[in-house]
């Protein structure tokens, strides 16, 4: 099975993993919407000019929680991390109806600042909110968790409330292009062929709806020389035959692939298949 059926799971909106959590922010109409100009920042990339205009527009409309919510998103952008986890639980604090976007960013930025009992608690709050069918949330919802930087590179981290997509993955790292496509990514999945041996090992487990996972790299289809089909490359880095990982533990293992990215099919079991599609 070819396996670019990931690639409509893991294409982010824009360039900002903050503002993938509630959704491209739209153009508003200039004159409609007081916070407008603020937003078409974020939405253009300017992060500097994003955030004086909600620093401004809050001294004068300091409870506004649109705008703390904004505020704190270009304060990610330009990873001034303790400034956006102080402006996300001041929406909290404030409890709108809906305040979910703020709490998944408080995620990123534990993640980022590997405060991880505050990023395991965040996690928690929102699986069981989501369990208990708050409004806003979705079992089908795939959150941005976490930004690696290496250099110049950047990846961005998606978790699956379910597991996704025909090999079921649960977390995906990815990396775009200059030209904003997706080259690369690597994936914690739990395919069900793996499944097999898991359930002889740990029968317990597995009856109770536990699985094994393995961590894969992937680049992007690319067109075969000969004008026909496509291939992709693929490598198994590692298993996890016991069970699932803590975000944790993947998160370490991906960042000593990346580390050496220069080589970073190494180590890996490739396997390139064409395109039958």
């Amino acid at each position: 099975m070819f396996r670019s059926s990931l690639l409509t799971l893991i294409i982010l909106v824009g360039s900002i993993a903050a503002r993938a959590q509630v959704g491209s922010i739209p153009t508003p109409a200039l004159g409609t919407d007081p916070l407008a100009l603020g937003k078409q920042a974020l939405v253009n990339g300017d992060f500097k000019a994003a955030q004086e205009f909600f620093s401004n527009y809050l001294k004068e409309h300091p409870e506004n929680t649109e705008a703390i919510f904004y505020a704190g998103n270009s304060a990610l952008e330009l990873r001034q991390y303790d400034d956006a986890a102080s402006f996300y639980r001041k929406v909290i604090e404030k409890r709108p109806p809906n305040m979910w976007p703020a709490h998944k960013s408080l995620v990123i930025v534990y993640a980022v600042q590997q405060k991880w009992d505050d990023f395991d608690r965040e996690r928690k709050l929102i699986h069981d909110a989501r369990v208990q069918g708050s409004p806003g949330l979705s079992p089908k919802d795939a959150d941005v968790i976490d930004i690696l930087y290496l250099g110049d590179e950047r990846y961005i981290v998606r978790a699956y409330a379910e597991l996704a997509g025909h090999f079921h993955a649960r977390y995906n790292f990815t990396h775009f292009n200059k030209q904003g496509k997706l080259d690369f990514w690597i994936s914690c999945e739990s395919d069900d062929s793996d499944q097999t041996f898991f359930a002889q090992s740990h029968p317990k487990e597995a009856a109770a709806g536990q699985r094994s996972f393995s961590l894969d790299s992937y680049t992007a289809a690319v067109p075969n020389p000969n004008g026909q089909g496509m291939t992709q490359t693929h490598g198994t880095i590692k298993f996890y035959p016991d069970g699932e990982p803590t975000y944790e533990t993947v998160r370490a293992d991906v960042l000593k692939v990346l580390e050496h990215k220069s080589g970073r099919m190494s180590n890996t079991t490739v396997d390139t298949k064409p395109n039958t599609k």
